[in-house]
């Protein structure tokens, strides 16, 4: 039921402008002597349409999210919360509007080893497991980190064909925490991300892509500053 909402939603711009159109189509030709004619190549014009769509590749675009947050802490305490992070408890979560539609919430995030080529597993709800392969590591400073989805054991009922990250219209591809001193016991905590994203519509489809993936950023941030303030 809510991912036949969400979609209602997604797609109400779309229907609302091509039934306007639609409106307008049929006014002009009402008067039409072939209108008859004219009308019945508008209702076949998608079946038309499509298998030609269909040969051209999907355009793919990388996008970046950036999300910080201040935090009351040393660098030390910062870091040692965000190269793992620990089992998340029930009492850590809030509301969340992605997750309300129904994106998982974080769970944990363990690390092999520490430095350049270690793994780290990002857990999230609904056995959605994020791979990431550490590419910088400097201690209480900078950690980035290559992303790949674990798309063979995440079950087809997590995400919707369309928004599985790691399938033809989503994926996320790279992850950044830099911490910024402000002085000794404050600091700004940056998180970003880069995706790529690939649909016929990516201009509109972005302000959502890019709503999703900040919310949950800022989601990670949030759960990091209670921690490393209490």
């Amino acid at each position: 039921a809510w991912e036949g909402i969400i979609c209602i939603i997604l797609m109400s711009p779309f229907f609302i402008i091509m039934s306007i159109l639609g409106g307008i189509t049929a006014i002009l030709f009402r008067t039409s002597k072939n209108r008859h004619f004219v009308l019945s190549g508008f209702l076949l014009l998608p079946y038309m349409t499509a298998p030609l769509e269909n040969q051209f590749e999907l355009p793919s675009e990388i996008r970046t999210v950036n999300t910080q947050i201040e935090i009351k802490a040393d660098s030390n305490i910062i870091w040692n919360n965000i190269k793992r992070v620990p089992y998340i408890q029930a009492q850590e979560h809030s509301f969340s509007l992605t997750q309300l539609i129904g994106f998982p919430k974080p769970i944990e995030a363990t690390l092999s080893h520490e430095g350049v080529g270690a793994i780290r597993h990002a857990t999230f709800e609904g056995n959605v497991l994020f791979i990431e392969t550490i590419t910088r590591w400097e201690p209480e400073k900078i950690l980035t980190f290559s992303i790949r989805a674990d798309t063979e054991n995440i079950p087809s009922i997590t995400f919707d064909e369309h928004v599985t990250v790691g399938g033809a219209f989503f994926d996320v591809l790279n992850g950044k925490y830099e911490i910024e001193l402000i002085d000794s016991n404050r600091a700004i905590l940056h998180l970003s991300s880069q995706y790529r994203l690939s649909t016929r519509f990516n201009i509109y489809s972005s302000l959502w892509t890019d709503f999703i993936m900040r919310n949950t950023q800022n989601y990670i941030l949030n759960i990091i500053k209670t921690r490393c303030e209490h």
